[in-house]
């Protein structure tokens, strides 16, 4: 099979399986509220968020790990022997990484309730629950240095199916223990068995795949540590910056507003934030070809065209979901957990377009930029956009509440990354100021002309809409005609695809 079918195949099972995830996931909210309630739902939340801030905390090298067993796709005895070294230096130091956050979440688990507005039968529960995810999440830690070669050797189809039955499990398993009664704990036993059935697969597939890897201490390589850290220690400067950016926002609303605000602020972002992370992976999926192609003579050149390809398509895929989700979103929010959950038109707006508009060229570009190598100086940048974000998120939560909250962010990014991210790729890959944003304001201008004109003569009745039948056709309906400006604009790049796959 041809890498570029390869990839393409890897990118559609990643969309397939990213669609029915969201789906299954979207419809397990309302019968987990309704089992939990809406303010022990916005604690489940913010526990997960606690113990997802111990979880980024490899400090980069499972980055590094992948960018340099990506150099190791050709099966021959040179790189069998980088492999075994690469992987046996990642899982020694991954198990001394995850021993010392099964050490620190379980010294933070008691004051971890104080924070919140906790109800006070359920102190002690989150405390014990945070000690043991903070356990389950370090044996995560260590089972990274395995299974990111199955990634970095573009095995997207393996790889995707392994996440999406390990995320369909999750899901499944969680609606069951909080059916069967079990509450908070539910989410604690459901990481418990997936992590479980992760290993024992992973395992399975390594041995299938790898045989010849041995976890082997004599193979252990300081200087490689090294090196992998360089590269990696940026990328994870700019998750805990995106951490601090996105996720802390959850903790702040339940610090200065409540655990139903966190429940409500979860509903109405759910859906743009689950739709962008499905589109972004045209570019996730990208990124081990984009790595070698950073290798090559003449990289920049290269990396401009493949960048502003994925960048058309990506953003004119995400634009249309923006209309989409604006028009959609209070017959959606009321048919799944009640009208009293939807904040208003004004919240909605602000959160699609920070999630499928400003976020979506900033993470496009980031991964281009990535791929090529370039990662420090966008980590820096990172640290002032979260430090600006977090300052004015508290500060204008006291004032506008949860609106606040969204605006702090884009008002973060428009003063950091908005425009840094795009220098970067201007002085990288070559051209100017014009041709980075024609593949921005191509996709912008068509579809939201073409878009906004079918959501102001529709929004009426989708607004009326009062069941679930009704809703599924008519966004059905409407969707089709709104992905025609698409397929307008991408038509080079699919019949480009089309030629390389079947062709």
């Amino acid at each position: 099979m041809s890498r570029t079918k390869s990839a393409f195949l890897g990118t559609i099972s990643s969309q397939l399986y990213s669609i029915i995830s969201l789906i299954v996931s979207l419809f397990s909210v309302p019968i987990i509220v309704r089992h939990l309630n809406s303010e022990i739902y916005g604690l489940s939340i913010i526990i997960f968020q606690i113990t997802g801030y111990l979880g980024m905390f490899d400090f980069g090298l499972g980055a590094g790990v992948e960018r340099f067993l990506a150099g190791t796709r050709e099966d021959n005895e040179e790189n069998r022997t980088k492999v075994k070294r690469i992987i046996s230096t990642a899982f020694i130091v991954y198990t001394f990484i995850a021993a010392c956050i099964i050490i620190i979440g379980n010294i933070f688990a008691p004051y971890a309730a104080a924070i919140f507005h906790t109800p006070a039968k359920y102190l002690q529960s989150v405390r014990y629950i945070i000690s043991v995810l903070s356990v389950v999440l370090g044996l995560q830690i260590v089972l990274r240095s395995i299974t990111g070669i199955f990634f970095a050797h573009q095995k997207q189809i393996l790889f995707n199916t392994l996440s999406f039955i390990l995320n369909l499990s999750n899901t499944i398993l969680t609606i069951i223990f909080v059916c069967l009664g079990y509450g908070l704990w539910s989410f604690a036993y459901c990481q418990i068995i997936v992590f479980i059935f992760n290993a024992l697969l992973s395992l399975y597939f390594l041995n299938k795949y790898y045989s010849y890897i041995r976890i082997n201490i004599k193979d252990f390589d300081f200087p490689l540590i090294k090196e992998m850290f360089s590269y990696g220690f940026a990328l994870f400067l700019i998750g805990i910056a995106v951490q601090i950016i996105f996720q802390t926002d959850r903790i702040i609303i339940g610090s200065f507003v409540s655990l139903t605000a966190v429940s409500i602020y979860s509903f109405t972002t759910k859906i743009p934030e689950l739709s962008s992370q499905v589109l972004w992976k045209i570019s996730d999926n990208s990124f081990p070809a984009l790595v070698e192609l950073s290798k090559k003579e003449n990289a920049g050149s290269f990396m401009k065209i493949s960048h502003d390809k994925i960048m058309l398509l990506t953003l004119s895929l995400t634009t249309t979901f923006f209309w989409i989700v604006i028009l959609t979103s209070y017959p959606f929010i009321k048919l799944w957990v009640g009208n009293q959950y939807f904040p208003g038109l004004t919240f909605t707006v602000l959160v699609a377009y920070l999630y499928l508009i400003q976020l979506t060229f900033i993470h496009v570009t980031s991964i281009c930029l990535n791929g090529f190598g370039i990662a420090g100086r966008i980590s820096v940048m990172a640290l002032v956009e979260a430090a600006i974000n977090l300052s004015l998120s508290i500060y204008l939560v006291k004032i506008y509440g949860i609106n606040g909250v969204i605006i702090a962010t884009i008002v973060g990014g428009v003063l950091t990354s908005f425009w840094y991210v795009p220098y970067l790729s201007i002085k990288y890959f070559g051209g100017n100021i014009i041709s980075y944003f024609m593949p921005l304001l191509k996709p912008l201008v068509i579809c939201s002309i073409f878009d906004g004109i079918l959501y102001f003569l529709f929004r009426n009745i989708f607004h009326d809409i009062n069941n679930w039948f009704l809703l599924v056709a008519y966004t059905t309906g409407i969707s089709i005609v709104f992905i025609i400006p698409v397929l307008v604009l991408n038509r080079s790049l699919l019949i480009e695809l089309k030629g390389k796959i079947f062709g």
